[in-house]
C-alpha cells in the first residue's frame, strides 16, 4: 500500500494508517509539494529568459484563461498595474496575446500564444521526466492510488473549476 504509516512529527513514532489528522496529512502533502516545486524550479532554471513571475502569469492564463486583465490580476492576487506590466512583457516576448473579446469590443482577453504553449510544454516535459523517474520507483497499484488521490486533491482545492486531468 502507498502509505502504511505517516509521520507525526516524531521520527520514532509513526501514526498508523488512517489515524493521521488533517494537520499530519497537510504536513505530508506539503513535503511532497516541495519536491514537486524543486522539480519545477529546476525545469525553469533550464529555460532562458523566463522568470518565476512570468511563469506564474503564463500558467494562470493557460490553466484558467482566456482572461481579461482584471480577472488575471484577481486570480494572482496582484495589482492591476503590476499584472499589466508583466502581461506587456509576455506579449512583447510572444508568449501571450491580447484579443478583443467576442462579447464586448471594449474588453481585451489575454490568451497564451502557440509559442507560449511550446514554452509551457518544454517546462511540463522536463517536469514529467523527473516525476516519471520517481514514479517508476513505485508499484503500479501505488501509482494508480497516488494519481487518483492527487486528482481528488486538485478537485477539492478548486471545486468550482473545470479541472484538466
Amino acid at each position: 500500500m502507498l502509505v502504511n504509516a505517516v509521520h507525526n512529527g516524531d521520527d520514532d513514532h509513526p501514526v498508523a494508517e488512517g489515524a493521521a489528522d488533517v494537520d499530519d496529512s497537510a504536513w505530508l502533502v506539503e513535503e511532497a509539494s516541495l519536491v514537486l516545486m524543486e522539480v519545477t524550479l529546476d525545469a525553469v532554471a533550464q529555460m532562458d529568459n523566463l522568470s518565476l513571475a512570468a511563469l506564474r502569469h503564463l500558467l494562470a492564463v493557460d490553466r484558467h484563461g482566456p482572461l481579461n486583465l482584471s480577472g488575471l490580476a484577481s486570480h494572482l492576487g496582484m495589482s492591476l498595474s503590476a499584472t499589466g506590466r508583466m502581461v506587456d512583457r509576455l506579449v512583447a516576448s510572444g508568449l501571450l496575446a491580447r484579443f478583443t473579446a467576442t462579447h464586448s469590443r471594449r474588453e481585451i482577453r489575454i490568451e497564451v500564444t502557440p509559442r507560449g504553449l511550446e514554452v509551457l510544454e518544454q517546462l511540463r516535459s522536463a517536469r514529467r521526466r523527473r516525476i516519471g523517474a520517481a514514479l517508476r520507483n513505485l508499484a503500479p497499484e501505488d501509482r494508480h492510488i497516488l494519481t487518483s488521490l492527487l486528482q481528488q486533491l486538485t478537485a477539492a482545492a478548486y471545486p468550482h473549476e473545470d479541472n484538466r486531468f
